[in-house]
């Protein structure tokens, strides 16, 4: 993003580069972003994803996340990763902070506001807490991602809706794959992929205490309260951190603007 989005630096990662920044200037550029002519998109990387990006090594899933117009760091791990591969600070602005921000001090009852993901009772509690907001809501089936009719139908409705701000809660990577679909779709404004961000938004789901994000252990935290999803999960992307420091320290041009 450029300097008047109020991106404060950009830090290169491997095939990444993040936009190092504070919560305010992300929300300020989200803001930006949902003004300008065309789509654009918000990503939010953390371990889980790079291990999937590092991992499968797939290349057209790295260039989606390189073509999104504002990359931010979701992850004090993989902030300390990038500052010893590469010696370089990367502000951390996870997707569930910023989405808090956006709804509790950005959005306002002018902005249209849409929802891909989540179950209708969800999306009505969310309407309860922000009742000034116009949410309009739809849930695609599991797995939609895979299924080019629904795909078809789902960009169409986006389309026929035009938000200004498009929040994406579909999981990683679906949400990623849809939001660079939109980028050829009749659209304006910005979608944000935020994965589970409204469950703790409206209380469905605890973050960690403060204390524990402020030692990295906000992973430890979650594991305790879903153990049987999110074991293997942790498992797995701990044995890519090695994998995922190689990937961060390469000198590699990253895939930014690579068609996909």
């Amino acid at each position: 993003m450029s300097d008047s989005s109020g991106v404060s630096s950009r830090v290169e990662a491997g095939f990444l580069s993040f936009d190092s920044m504070s919560l305010l200037e992300a929300s300020s550029a989200v803001r930006s972003l949902s003004n300008t002519d065309g789509f654009s998109y918000v990503v939010t990387p953390n371990i889980d994803h790079m291990a999937r990006l590092v991992e499968k090594n797939n290349s057209e899933l790295r260039a989606i996340y390189s073509n999104a117009d504002l990359i931010l760091c979701d992850s004090r791990i993989l902030q300390k990763i990038i500052k010893f591969a590469r010696g370089a600070d990367c502000q951390v602005v996870t997707g569930s902070d910023l989405t808090a921000h956006l709804f509790s001090r950005e959005l306002n009852g002018n902005d249209s506001v849409m929802i891909i993901g989540g179950e209708e009772p969800l999306i009505n509690d969310l309407r309860r807490l922000y009742p000034e907001l116009q949410i309009t809501h739809h849930n695609p089936s599991m797995g939609f991602i895979r299924k080019p009719q629904e795909v078809a139908e789902l960009v169409s409705k986006i389309e026929s809706v035009n938000p200004a701000f498009l929040f994406l809660a579909v999981g990683s990577p679906q949400q990623e794959v849809l939001s660079n679909a939109l980028k050829k779709a009749k659209l304006n404004g910005v979608g944000l992929c935020i994965g589970a961000s409204i469950l703790f938004l409206v209380g469905e789901e605890r973050r960690a205490p403060e204390w524990m994000r402020s030692l990295s252990l906000e992973w430890l935290f979650r594991m305790s309260q879903d153990p049987k999803r999110l074991v293997k999960r942790y498992l797995n992307n701990f044995s890519s951190l090695y994998s995922i420091w190689k990937s961060v320290s390469s000198k590699n041009a990253n895939l930014k603007n690579q068609s996909v």
